[in-house]
């Protein structure tokens, strides 16, 4: 399997023409579409009084070429695994739409460094949560990395959008777009920089160390720009977000990254290729 770049990417935009998209239609169009592919990856947790604490992190439905899946964070799967509260069973859902999954029955790989799990989806369960299957304008699986610098979307489910009344709980997207400022076979990172972004949807931008917990397992698009056509596709998957302690020591004020693990450690039949991170990860001793 190939390294090399598959599809040629031209050469990003400015800052400044990248904005001039974003405050166009096709900003809104392309937020809309990363938050099509990505549900809330979420279960109840109950207190000794039986009140409810929903728990949250993200996922997304992905068709590698040869599979429709779905994709998380492995310690989102972790989390509800290890949580030694009375819990109810881990659902995709949307508002008003659940399907609870047995991952006994459903998992298809998950590897803790890696930080990503996968799991089976029909493309009729898809269509019941109202929600995209992510495809991609790469030639064969997987695709290339983003260049340094190119354009990223991003999409998920922080546990601050949750809104629980009697009876319902509904779950927020927060979406945005930025550039790649870390690339390299391990990481995709996207320094939030404040001083370049823009409103699009209705929420405004997004407060300065927005707590950013239940992103995880979202995915980062790719954007793509070839000859004049511009598409998308998989960078990662989002496996942390910025630090919101107000400790100086676990985090710095201002600095706002999201990183994702790159999409070619997931292969076409939904496993995950961890010869590969076990290579990364010796050279890197």
């Amino acid at each position: 399997m190939s390294d090399r770049p598959q599809i040629p990417i031209d050469e990003q935009l400015s800052i400044e023409e990248g904005k001039a998209i974003m405050a166009g239609g096709l900003g809104e169009y392309e937020l809309r579409l990363v938050t099509s592919f990505c549900v809330p990856l979420a279960w109840r947790e109950y207190d000794h009084h039986g009140a409810i604490a929903p728990r949250n992190g993200s996922a997304f439905f992905l068709n590698t070429g040869a599979r429709v899946i779905g994709v998380t964070a492995q310690h989102v799967i972790a989390g509800y695994r290890e949580s030694g509260a009375r819990k109810g069973p881990l659902t995709l859902t949307t508002n008003g739409v659940g399907i609870q999954l047995d991952l006994d029955a459903r998992m298809i790989d998950a590897h803790s460094g890696i930080d990503i799990a996968t799991f089976s989806v029909t493309e009729d369960e898809v269509r019941r949560l109202g929600k995209e299957v992510c495809g991609g304008y790469q030639r064969t699986w997987p695709p290339s990395l983003p260049m340094q610098n190119g354009g990223i979307y991003y999409s998920g489910y922080p546990g601050v959008g949750t809104r629980q009344t009697p009876g319902v709980i509904t779950f927020g997207a927060v979406c945005g777009s930025g550039v790649a400022t870390q690339v390299n076979e391990k990481i995709i990172s996207s320094q939030i920089e404040r001083q370049h972004l823009t409103p699009i949807l209705g929420d405004g931008i997004l407060l300065e160390n927005f707590d950013f917990r239940g992103m995880s397992g979202a995915p980062m698009i790719t954007v793509v720009q070839h000859h004049g056509l511009r598409s998308w596709m998989l960078g990662g998957v989002i496996f942390q977000g910025p630090s919101t302690s107000d400790d100086p020591n676990e985090a710095i004020a201002g600095l706002e990254i999201i990183r994702a693990r790159p999409a070619h450690f997931i292969l076409p039949d939904g496993t995950l290729d961890k010869a590969r991170w076990e290579r990364l990860e010796w050279q890197l001793r």
